[in-house]
């Protein structure tokens, strides 16, 4: 791939784009605007511990889709995903620089953090980048600090929250609503057994950040937000597998949803997700809790 015109770019995972990443990419957008330069991120899939450590599981804080979605909505015109692997791995800092930023993406303004490594063995850095920027023609940014209530904004500190549950320091240091999107898929339809039909939407990535029993606002089926309560998990009760869905199921409504498109913005988080000894019991737990869900969506409106 070569990029013809010439961009403004950053690097990094920008899981969440929480309220840093937004200040950042405006940055990036601001200087592209006044230079006449493409505003692009680039971002690497797998992730660089994934790759090196099959077992380890980088817990998600949204899904890549919703990722690209609010980088677009801060003004990103170009997302370009690098293949991270054995090639790309063992690639030398320098070569990833000439190869990679410059040839390739024709980058004239990078944005990088001062803790930033790239290249084999992570030798590259902010310094080298800023040694090698006169001679290729591109200038070196430093990434700007956010800060609320004097703690830095994070992805790891949002991870910590949600790993918690606790959603709404997640979403102030996010400054968006936490929202999962994607197209409905057929599921085993155990729930319309029980009593319980679901819209499944299978989330990507080996864990997430979240997990357990939401109350949540469903978007795109009617033209209100619609009240509901959702798992997000394995599903340990009736099914052993790695695979991560997002089960929602809205009181009331009988519609076909299969196929379209839906964001799941949460609300709330009401408890971890837990493994039951019978149907029996995960049933009157499921009542309890879609009693719980709507009693606080009462009280806590949909922000999107």
């Amino acid at each position: 791939m070569t990029q013809s015109q010439p961009t403004a770019l950053t690097i990094g995972n920008f899981d969440g784009v929480h309220a840093g990443h937004a200040a950042l990419f405006r940055e990036v957008v601001s200087a592209a605007d006044r230079m006449g330069l493409v505003p692009t991120v680039v971002t690497l899939n797998p992730h660089p511990k994934e790759f090196f450590d099959p077992t380890y599981r980088l817990q998600r804080i949204t899904t890549f889709r919703d990722r690209v979605v609010a980088m677009k909505n801060c003004g990103i015109r170009q997302v370009v995903v690098l293949p991270f692997d054995k090639a790309m791995a063992s690639l030398p800092p320098e070569s990833f620089v000439k190869d990679v930023l410059c040839r390739q993406l024709n980058a004239r303004q990078i944005w990088v953090g001062d803790d930033f490594r790239f290249g084999a063995r992570r030798a590259g850095d902010y310094h080298l980048l800023k040694s090698l920027s006169p001679a290729m023609g591109f200038q070196v940014n430093d990434l700007p600090e956010v800060q609320i209530n004097h703690q830095r904004v994070s992805s790891s500190q949002i991870r910590e929250a949600l790993n918690k549950g606790d959603v709404s320091t997640a979403q102030a240091m996010l400054g968006h609503p936490l929202c999962y999107s994607g197209h409905i898929i057929h599921g085993k339809k155990l729930g319309r057994k029980l009593g319980f039909p679901t819209m499944n939407l299978r989330i990507q990535g080996r864990a997430s950040a979240l997990s357990g029993i939401l109350a949540v606002w469903v978007h795109g089926l009617d033209a209100n937000p619609l009240p509901a309560v959702a798992s997000l998990g394995l599903r340990p009760t009736v099914e052993d597998s790695n695979q991560i869905l997002l089960e929602t199921f809205i009181p009331g409504w009988t519609g076909n949803a299969y196929g379209k498109r839906v964001t799941i913005e949460v609300a709330q988080h009401l408890r971890p997700e837990l493994k039951f000894d019978s149907l029996d019991a995960m049933v009157n737990r499921m009542h309890q809790d879609t009693a719980t869900a709507l009693n606080i969506l009462k009280t806590a409106p949909s922000h999107l």
